[in-house]
């Protein structure tokens, strides 16, 4: 879910004084302390880079069962939507038994997500047939529901295929660093082409995801919202200097075809499909670099000029 244009910060506080009294202190120059002899001092231990299994960690809430919340805050400012979606596909999930895997999931958001605080996750177990089951997710913070989610979820089950076939693209190594490159995930920009609405870019992981086969449909929740809004209005060049725009997510879909590894490029196209009445709609594919299909998306944006 992206923002309407607003400019953050993330500051740190500055240490306070310590306060000296009772010393008498000395100013001028002072000779070099001499170390020979002493032992080095340890080096300091760099901070690991997050992994997106400690990003879409949840604890479960005591005393309350089938809630759960976030293991960490979200960061300050701007709320990744796609951390909303991947974190209630995963809170759904940890209801379902067996290996019943999500195949599609329908939310909608409410207000923005506030960071600097934990999601809060509340899962009903709507229901659970012979071969899928259903899930509602309500997801909560202090100023009260941010997010609803619709998790439809089926059993291992073979079937007749067939898929749309895909578009040649550009090798991500041939191409530079992204504009959705994150901590968590590494971005390739592919080119727009000539005459072309069509927004395609490259995706892997940062640091491997384990091998959990429902978490890496999660990561697929989680990649789906890279870009939406930006592909709704990209018939309206004129909304990129606008400096006062809205553009934000209404509502989210996406419907997982098959399990796939995320440990590897996938590669997103989005295309917009309408705009009008203060509304865009947005749909998308999700694809291995051998142009299997993973997953299809659509996402419906509040579009609006102030100008």
């Amino acid at each position: 879910m992206i923002s309407s244009r607003s400019t953050r910060s993330v500051g740190r506080p500055m240490s306070g004084s310590v306060p000296l009294s009772g010393r008498r202190i000395r100013t001028g120059t002072f000779p070099p302390v001499s170390t020979a002899g002493q032992p080095d001092a340890p080096a300091a231990t760099p901070t690991p880079p997050p992994t997106m299994a400690d990003r879409l960690a949840l604890e479960p809430v005591p005393g309350e069962p089938d809630v759960f919340t976030s293991r960490h805050a979200c960061e300050r400012g701007h709320v990744f939507g796609g951390l909303l979606i991947a974190q209630s596909a995963r809170a759904a999930q940890l209801t379902v038994d067996g290996d019943r895997a999500i195949h599609s999931l329908h939310a909608s958001f409410l207000v923005a997500g506030r960071g600097g605080e934990h999601l809060r996750h509340e899962v009903e177990r709507t229901r659970d047939g012979s071969s899928f089951g259903t899930r509602r997710v309500v997801v909560r913070q202090s100023r009260g529901p941010a997010l609803v989610l619709t998790a439809d979820f089926h059993d291992v089950e073979d079937g007749l295929e067939y898929e749309l076939p895909a578009a040649p693209a550009p090798p991500p190594d041939e191409l530079p660093v992204g504009r959705y490159a994150s901590p968590w995930f590494e971005s390739r920009d592919v080119p727009v082409a000539e005459g072309s609405l069509a927004r395609r870019a490259w995706f892997r992981p940062v640091l491997p995801v384990p091998a959990d086969p429902m978490l890496h449909l999660q990561c697929v929740a989680y990649l789906s919202d890279h870009g939406p809004t930006r592909a709704a209005r990209e018939p309206h060049a004129a909304l990129d200097a606008d400096a006062n725009r809205m553009s934000v997510s209404l509502d989210h879909s996406v419907w997982f075809h098959r399990p796939v590894d995320v440990n590897q490029w996938l590669l997103s196209e989005l295309v917009p499909v309408a705009t009008g009445r203060g509304r865009g709609l947005a749909i998308g594919t999700i694809r291995t670099a051998d142009g299997t299909l993973v997953a299809t998306l659509a996402q419906e944006v509040l579009l609006r000029s102030r100008t």
